[in-house]
């Protein structure tokens, strides 16, 4: 632990800046769910929202329980539940319970759901490499935000393990 005693306007600055990182991060995602969904619309993919692109993105390639989806912090239970649902209707995707597990459910896609999920890994790949030519994003300013964002989510998660 760290003496430092900060003056009270050090604290309002760094209040401030906690807010801003806040606030920037909220508007990335969102904005992600934007381009993913632009991106498929213009290659003819209009039933998707942005969310449930990702969705298909993150069940992957071979089955995956929805809990592994749930634990990795990307979807909320409701909001899982509900596009789980519109995505099978929709026939992106299949689920089917355990047969050792009745309350574990594993999802799959189909082929129209691997073609999505095509998309949306050409979208990134392409994303990946536009970056520091389009951006000035350079590699090692990708690996400080993952660090950085890494250190958010322990941090995070220990307010809430630990009560802190």
């Amino acid at each position: 632990m760290s003496n430092i005693k900060l003056t009270q306007k050090d604290e309002l600055n760094l209040s401030g800046t906690f807010l801003k990182s806040l606030s920037l991060l909220e508007q990335a995602h969102r904005r992600l769910h934007d381009v993913v969904k632009d991106d498929l619309e213009r290659h003819g993919e209009r039933n998707l929202t942005g969310v449930q692109a990702l969705l298909i993105y993150e069940i992957g390639e071979t089955e995956t329980p929805a809990s592994v989806l749930r634990a990795r912090g990307a979807f909320a239970g409701t909001s899982l539940s509900y596009n789980v649902k519109k995505l099978q209707e929709a026939g992106y995707l299949v689920h089917k319970r355990s047969k050792s597990d009745k309350r574990t459910i594993h999802l799959s896609l189909t082929e129209r759901g691997h073609k999505v999920r095509e998309r949306v890994t050409h979208l990134f790949d392409r994303q990946a490499l536009s970056l520091e030519p389009t951006a000035s994003v350079r590699h090692d300013d990708l690996d400080q935000f993952n660090r950085t964002v890494s250190r958010l989510e322990r941090f995070w998660s220990d307010q809430i393990r630990y009560q802190l």
